[in-house]
């Protein structure tokens, strides 16, 4: 754990690296292991303000062991940040691979999948980078290449991928006028041939344009709003949700073709130890913070309390328990923030579900909502002014939460005609990907408790914090600390101040005491007879 920028990807990736060289066991099992990375970093990671390759999506790695030999592994993947494809902000990029592929693909192939200069793309902001940059971006996209190949991937299906990533660009460039005749909305006239780009470039990508172009892009009034009866609305826009969709399914595609390349191949009656390797998506602040600060956040201090839970109240429990004499070490404990989050019927995560069902909800209403249930709450602050927002205390300090598009993002829903636009694809890759596909509840459902749960819907399986929580509370947990030495992403410069922020809101100058003044090592009667 640690902020975003702290080196929790690299600890993650050394920690592999060592664990394979102390077990000389599949070096061909191992090798694809660490060689699945590259793989994972281009679709799931991305820059931003605060690190140049930020994870933007959890995962949760399984190593299965027989006799100290890695037998397989398996990876668990959630929360990617769709949103991303379609948004970012200031400075920040969209995910790697998109960069990659201008780099890195041939001018031949540009062509074939409908590629023109990068700056004419919606959904890529910023500049496209130096002559260095674009050489290291090439570099990458072989490394991408050569892990699709590893981890299986046809030479149709990379295709395919592809296709669908360059219609996904083309997507986000199609705009829409009324049309005055019928009271409706239309593609305008000045991005037909981005419709035509995203639609049939090579018959890869959706379906024919006459599809998208006509009201199919109108979808019944939804179930809580009747007065949007159209998904091409500003505020439920159909073109960004396939977007959406599309990219999380690839990215949930790739995990699912890695898994099949890491599995054991043993007997089932084998017994397989495990160590896993949690490598979470760390906490973070910007200038302007949206629902999906609020998701990841939530994460962390769930992992926070998880900490404290095992370093502070299991430990002196046991002390107390032997009759030791102790003075009780006191801890800066989050519950109460959990609470404010989790609580049911009046935490924030249920008053944003009981937001979203409501017809006539807007944002403001639901941070009015906030604003008198948590009145004197003292990790929550009403915004300021005008500011549609609001501020939570977190362990790691404040946090202004911007509320523009928090009941959006929580309903995120895929109409089901534009869902039907997938199954009919000419892409095999898109069709089994789509035709299981429901429109998903919230991100984030909640019930109360220690193991407060916030359940993750991403494809057709549902990963969960809550099952992750479970997991780790069964194992015997280790916990590797990562500090940001400064907030300016410079190497070689320590910023004391911002460490010992780190250090502190952490609990590790407290976990030092415990660790000075108590039983750090705990033979079994035997082991302490046979010395």
């Amino acid at each position: 754990s640690g902020e975003s920028g702290a080196g929790k990807t690299e600890s993650t990736k050394l920690l592999l690296q060592h664990i394979m060289n102390l077990c000389k066991g599949n070096s061909q099992l191992e090798q694809q292991i660490l060689q699945v990375n590259p793989l994972l970093e281009a679709f799931g990671n991305a820059q931003t303000v605060m690190n140049d390759n930020s994870s933007r999506f959890g995962k949760y790695i399984q190593l299965r062991f027989q006799k100290n030999t890695v037998q397989g592994a398996k990876l668990s993947e959630y929360l990617l940040e769709k949103s991303r494809v379609v948004q970012q902000d200031t400075g920040e990029r969209n995910f790697h691979i998109f960069y990659y592929m201008f780099a890195g693909l041939s001018s031949e192939q540009k062509e074939m999948y409908g590629l023109l200069d990068p700056s004419l793309y919606r959904y890529i902001s910023g500049r496209f980078g130096t002559q260095e940059v674009a050489e290291r971006w090439k570099h990458k996209y072989q490394e991408v290449c050569n892990a699709l190949d590893m981890v299986g991937f046809q030479e149709q299906e990379q295709v395919d991928m592809q296709a669908i990533l360059a219609g996904v660009l083309s997507l986000g460039n199609v705009t829409f006028e009324p049309e005055e005749s019928k009271g409706s909305v239309k593609v305008s006239e000045a991005s037909q041939g981005w419709l035509k780009a995203a639609a049939v470039s090579h018959k890869k990508w959706l379906l024919e344009v006459g599809v998208l172009s006509q009201p199919a892009w109108c979808s019944p009034a939804l179930p809580w709003s009747p007065s949007v009866s159209c998904c091409c609305s500003p505020r439920a826009d159909a073109r960004d949700s396939i977007a959406k969709v599309a990219y999380g399914r690839v990215f949930g595609w790739i995990v699912s073709k890695i898994n099949e390349l890491l599995a054991e191949n043993v007997d089932p009656e084998v017994e397989l130890r495990e160590i896993g390797i949690l490598d979470i998506f760390g906490f973070e602040n910007f200038a302007v913070n949206r629902f999906e600060q609020l998701c990841i956040n939530l994460a962390n201090e769930q992992l926070q309390h998880f900490f404290n839970h095992h370093i502070f109240q299991l430990e002196q429990a046991a002390y107390k328990e032997e009759g030791l004499p102790w003075e009780t070490i006191t801890f800066n404990n989050n519950e109460p923030i959990l609470n404010l989050l989790l609580a049911k019927p009046l935490g924030l995560l249920s008053l944003l579900d009981e937001q979203s069902a409501f017809p006539q909800a807007t944002d403001k209403t639901f941070v009015d909502k906030l604003n008198s249930s948590f009145k004197g709450n003292l990790h929550f602050q009403p915004a300021r002014g005008r500011v549609l927002g609001f501020s939570i205390i977190h362990y790691a300090g404040k946090v202004q939460y911007a509320a523009e598009g928090f009941l959006e993002k929580n309903r995120d829903t895929l109409p089901a005609n534009v869902r039907g636009l997938f199954i009919s694809s000419v892409t095999p890759l898109l069709i089994p990907l789509h035709t299981h596909h429901q429109p998903r509840p919230s991100l984030a459902r909640v019930t109360c408790g220690h193991e407060d749960r916030v359940k993750l819907l991403q494809g057709e399986k549902t990963h969960s914090l809550m099952v992750l929580m479970e997991r780790m509370y069964s194992a015997n947990p280790h916990f590797v600390r990562c500090i940001k030495p400064n907030s300016h992403k410079e190497p070689g410069v320590l910023d004391n101040q911002v460490v010992l922020l780190q250090l502190r809101y952490n609990g590790l100058l407290e976990t030092i005491r415990i660790r000075r003044d108590g039983f750090s090592w705990r033979p079994s009667f035997e082991e302490f007879a046979e010395r």
